[in-house]
């Protein structure tokens, strides 16, 4: 059994369905598991599909891992992975690529996905509305952002556009509110295991839940460079380290952001059990 990572209208169920039952296919051999996030790819209409009569989804490798694409993890055996082939048109249309992939777990999982093998990367052609509608519900039915996709419908790549969790001293309303950069966004949750350093906290590997903040940063290497600087996730061992992580927040909802995780020693600390600094 592999898996499979989706991005584009396979995301939509109906749409799958349909496919599979007009070409004589059984579609629950595509089993969904995880909503998931692909780090270092951005999403873009540069293929063109004659099936579709415009542009359909196809990703552009970053030069970081910093941005990302949202979309869906699926178990396919052997059967589902000869149709997925057939109907992304491999190898001649989309071309296989493994990837690794965040589940909303937080757990790192290698995946194939597809990655068009006929038009440059840099093209761009128009979608139809009705295709890009099937991305959009897929997305958005499973709480998953929207705005890559929309921006890729404009011809715009968000490859310097994403989300910063904290959960210490730079939430609102604590010591270092201030110099926090970014625009809040929503409270949070994730899962860790929060320790009492003092004058701030520090995370670690837990089942807890935490309550934490979400940023939205339009300017992420920038802002990423200097919490790097801020949390000594910069020195030779880093005080903190950064890691792309899940969060859950409002109904069902989920975003994947960057996390300073402590990376000393906690022997001599305490936990917060309540999860909130």
């Amino acid at each position: 059994m592999n898996y499979y990572f989706a991005y584009g209208s396979n995301l939509n169920l109906a749409d799958w369905t349909k496919w599979c039952v007009k070409n004589n296919y059984q579609p629950s051999v595509l089993v969904e598991f995880s909503r998931a996030f692909l780090p270092g790819y951005v999403t873009n209409y540069s293929h063109y599909s004659s099936g579709r009569k415009g542009g359909a989804a196809n990703l552009r490798m970053l030069e970081n891992n910093l941005s990302g694409t949202y979309g869906c993890l699926f178990y396919v055996g052997e059967d589902c992975m000869n149709i997925l082939d057939e109907k992304e048109g491999y190898p001649n249309h989309y071309d296989r690529k493994t990837v690794t992939v965040i589940t909303e777990a937080g757990v790192l999982v290698e995946a194939v996905t597809y990655i068009s093998a006929k038009h440059d990367e840099n093209e761009f052609h128009q979608p139809t509305d009705e295709y890009h509608d099937l991305i959009i519900d897929g997305l958005s039915s499973r709480g998953m952002l929207t705005d890559r996709i929309c921006g890729a419908k404009d011809d715009q790549e968000i490859f310097d556009c994403g989300h910063i969790i904290v959960y210490g001293t730079l939430k609102r309303n604590n010591a270092r509110q201030d110099i926090m950069p970014g625009e809040f966004l929503a409270e949070g949750i994730i899962t860790g295991e929060l320790y009492d350093l003092g004058s701030y906290p520090g995370l670690t590997n837990g089942d807890r839940e935490i309550h934490c903040e979400i940023y939205l940063s339009k300017d992420l290497a920038n802002h990423l460079t200097y919490l790097d600087h801020i949390e000594g996730a910069d020195l030779s061992p880093p005080y903190y380290t950064r890691r792309i992580i899940p969060v859950k927040y409002g109904e069902d909802k989920i975003i994947w952001g960057h996390c300073y995780y402590f990376n000393q020693d906690t022997n001599d600390y305490s936990v917060i059990q309540s999860g909130i600094w």
